[in-house]
């Protein structure tokens, strides 16, 4: 009979583990952190800056932001890059922005860019400069209306040039309603390699899409002698807004690739992954499937190769303390099962007691060996803008464009292509296109290095990039721009085709190239 009692609570114990095993399975299987991911887009905020150069010319940006403090309550404190509230000098010295605010609502920024038409090209005031050597006064520059009372000022606390990121703060200290504070890995290194991750922020390309009304003609014009001809231009416009509330974040998942260093950064810690991000993105948090985030996306790859990469959270920690700022960072990493603990306790419990109590009343005069039970069986863990020929692109979103790790030529093979220096550091010089080559004075990322003393050429200023035997240039984002032959300045990121005898500048007409092939035009 005792073996019976015992083969029974064996066999009920057993039940229980098993039916646990099941429900915590199911519950792994089926647990879904679209909810949790939703909830951590309100901690994610719009950044505006205006910040005026060492030469006197004022740059505005936009980028992203995240709260940090009591998680899940109100801040008043956030992280962003550092790049997002400074602007690079020619000298390559940083100037901290004079104005930072967060942007809360809609509509909050908008921007007008203005241009004549000449012979069905449209030119801004600079290309009208450039190409025909007229000056237009302010009537074609860029028109901005901010609307300030959906707008927070903030200070900055902390920014680091080395390292990338940034502490800002509300100028009065209050917390931004709506918006709650985010929890942090104790490590980036946290998260494993193949673990998805999130990009959380506010691409500029986004607002741009939805919100622009492409160029139209405004019914104004002006007036101008063109090649001895007097002529009266149309002026067109172009106007986006940028949208700043929770409902604007734009989330976009990947994996991670892999941990590393980025050498030309002064061997920053980065997690390499290929969720997608854009100019703006910067700041924004980068967050594995529990919300919890692991770095700050900082420096995007090109769309060739789908790579993107975040600074460890972790060097943000030393800066917080120093500050006295309040922070929640997580230290258990594995998530906890749902299954309710206290309830099976005390089942476990009464079934014990039953047995005892059975025993008691079958008067047993001693009291049975003691049988191994089986350990309950424990819950897994659960687990373009568009392309108008002789006009000015529109601004990059970011104040400065964070460079990339160094790109490897896509094919050795001859494309048979070359550039020429006409003028400035390299001219009278030839170089071979093949593959992508880069255009800059960071020595280590670019194939084409200038000299520090060159100025108005940033550290990764542009690339060349022979797809399928076609040449293609691209802005890397570069302070002081590059431009084609007719004065267009390209936008950051927009590759342009480029053919022989075509030319193309880096900052000034100074530092110019015409496109060659092998032996000549």
């Amino acid at each position: 009979m005792k073996k019976r009692i015992f083969a029974f609570c064996l066999a009920i114990m057993t039940a229980l583990a098993l039916t646990m095993t099941a429900a915590a399975t199911e519950n792994a299987a089926t647990t879904d952190n679209s909810d949790t991911l939703t909830n951590a887009t309100s901690g994610v905020v719009q950044v505006y800056t205006e910040t005026t150069l060492s030469n006197g010319d004022v740059q505005v940006g936009t980028g992203s932001a995240f709260g940090i403090g009591t998680v899940g309550e109100e801040p008043n404190t956030f992280i962003t890059n550092r790049h997002v509230v400074t602007a690079e000098n020619a000298d390559g010295s940083y100037t901290k922005a004079q104005r930072v605010y967060i942007m809360l609502g809609e509509d909050v920024y908008t921007r007008t860019l203005r241009a004549v038409e000449i012979y069905g090209s449209l030119f801004d005031a600079e290309g009208l400069y450039d190409m025909f050597g007229i000056s237009a006064g302010d009537l074609l520059d860029d028109q901005i209306d901010l609307n300030e009372n959906r707008m927070v000022e903030c200070k900055i606390l902390s920014y680091d040039e080395d390292y990338d990121y940034a502490v800002i703060q509300t100028s009065d200290g209050e917390p931004v309603s709506g918006r709650i504070a985010l929890e942090l890995a104790d490590s980036a290194e946290a998260a494993s390699v193949t673990e998805s991750v999130y990009a959380m922020g506010y691409p500029a390309v986004s607002d741009v899409t939805t919100t622009s009304t492409g160029w139209v003609d405004s019914g104004n014009s002006y007036s101008a002698y063109i090649y001895g001809e007097y002529m009266e231009l149309p002026i067109y416009t172009y106007t986006y807004n940028y949208n700043s509330t929770v409902s604007d974040v734009t989330v976009t998942t990947g994996t991670v690739s892999r941990f590393t260093t980025m050498a030309s950064e002064n061997d920053v810690k980065i997690i390499q992954h290929d969720a997608t991000i854009n100019s703006g993105n910067s700041g924004g948090p980068l967050l594995d499937a529990d919300g919890v985030v692991l770095g700050i996306n900082t420096y995007g790859g090109t769309e060739s190769e789908s790579l993107n990469y975040a600074v460890y959270i972790d060097y943000v920690f030393d800066t917080l303390d120093e500050l006295g700022i309040e922070r929640n960072v997580k230290t258990d990493s594995t998530p906890s099962s749902n299954l309710p603990i206290v309830p099976i306790v005390i089942v476990a419990v009464v079934v014990v007691a039953v047995v005892v109590l059975l025993l008691v009343l079958r008067g047993r005069k001693k009291q049975p060996e003691p049988e191994t039970q089986p350990e309950p069986q424990s819950a897994p863990p659960v687990p373009e803008e568009p392309f108008v020929p002789g006009r000015a692109p529109m601004p990059s979103a970011d104040a400065t464009v964070k460079p990339q790790e160094k790109t490897q030529p896509v094919s050795s093979a001859d494309s048979g292509l070359r550039i020429q220096g006409e003028s400035g550091q390299f001219a009278g010089r030839r170089f071979a296109i093949n593959g992508t080559v880069r255009l800059g004075r960071d020595p280590q990322q670019c194939q084409i290095a200038y000299p520090a003393t060159v100025k108005g050429i940033s550290r990764t200023h542009c690339e060349l990039t022979v797809n399928d035997g076609v040449l293609y240039l691209k802005d890397l984002g570069s302070s002081y721009g590059t431009y084609l032959g007719s004065g267009q300045r390209l936008a950051a990121n927009q590759a342009v085709r480029l053919q022989p005898g075509d030319r193309f500048y880096l900052a000034a007409h100074n530092e110019s190239f015409i496109v060659t092939r092998k032996g000549g035009v």
